[in-house]
């Protein structure tokens, strides 16, 4: 299996970079982790090829805010004549029906066509905990943000921990697994931090920090840390200066553009 960064900025797409989203992807199975901007990349190649053979797609969703969702537009053109099955926590995990909130965004007058009339697209809760989709095993686990959002675990290769206050509970759901997905939002040791507009600061409280993310992965004894939902208030300077605090407490920290392909079927 391979996870595919098509989107790894948090909030608001910058040239180089768009909004969440990722492939986990082999010849069987194909997963779109969250529906951001970066949704669109599979218009391109070499991405577009992933989806060839693929008559079912599967789209996991952490939470519902737009810069996570968007993309849900795209569909009809980044998917026409595939099946597509909408993963999002259930009800009980989020307090969010995931089929009333899914309808709510695809209808008009924001959408061209109503939840009903499209084909071929239905959506399944998940329960916290474990669950299985296309023979994988798929943890679900409630997270701490300014609405409640998820992670989830891909059998023991993948990770995906984005719009989370940093939660030490998170180091035993990731334990083992070969790559860790994490947001870093922000470093907390670089003086532009501070620059930050007061009026977004206690934003910063829902999300994450490089070194405390590194403790994260330490923790959990991961194959590999990658770190995304950027920040779009900074610039790449400081997205490698936070990082480079991330790597100081977990030296497999990495930082990737948007495209790079990462094989996640074994640990390092």
């Amino acid at each position: 299996m391979h996870v595919t960064l098509l989107g790894t900025m948090g909030w608001m797409p910058s040239d180089r970079r768009e909004t969440t989203s990722f492939l986990w992807h082999d010849e069987r199975s194909l997963f779109i982790l969250d529906a951001g901007t970066g949704l669109r990349r599979l218009l391109e190649a070499p991405q577009a090829a992933l989806l060839e053979g693929h008559d079912e797609v599967h789209l996991f969703l952490t939470h519902y805010h737009l810069d996570h969702v968007c993309g849900l537009a795209y569909l009809p053109g980044v998917l026409p004549g595939r099946r597509l099955v909408i993963h999002a926590a259930a009800e009980s995990v989020t307090g969010v029906d995931p089929e009333r909130a899914v309808g709510g965004l695809l209808r008009k007058p924001y959408n061209p066509r109503d939840w009903e009339e499209l084909e071929d697209i239905r959506v399944e809760a998940l329960a916290a905990g474990s669950n299985v989709v296309a023979g994988h095993i798929v943890g679900v686990r409630a997270q701490q943000h300014s609405d409640v959002s998820v992670a989830y675990r891909f059998d023991d290769e993948l990770v995906l921990a984005t719009d989370t206050r940093a939660d030490l509970g998170t180091a035993e759901f990731a334990a083992g697994a070969h790559v860790l997905l994490h947001e870093a939002w922000y470093n907390g040791a670089d003086p532009l931090t501070e620059a930050s507009p007061p009026e977004l600061r206690p934003g910063y409280a829902a999300h994450s920090e490089a070194a405390a993310v590194a403790r994260i992965a330490a923790d959990a004894d991961v194959g590999r840390l990658v770190l995304m939902h950027l920040n779009p208030l900074h610039d790449d300077a400081y997205h490698q200066r936070l990082a480079a605090a991330a790597r100081a407490g977990f030296a497999r920290t990495e930082l990737h553009p948007d495209g790079a392909v990462l094989d996640t079927s074994a640990a390092l």
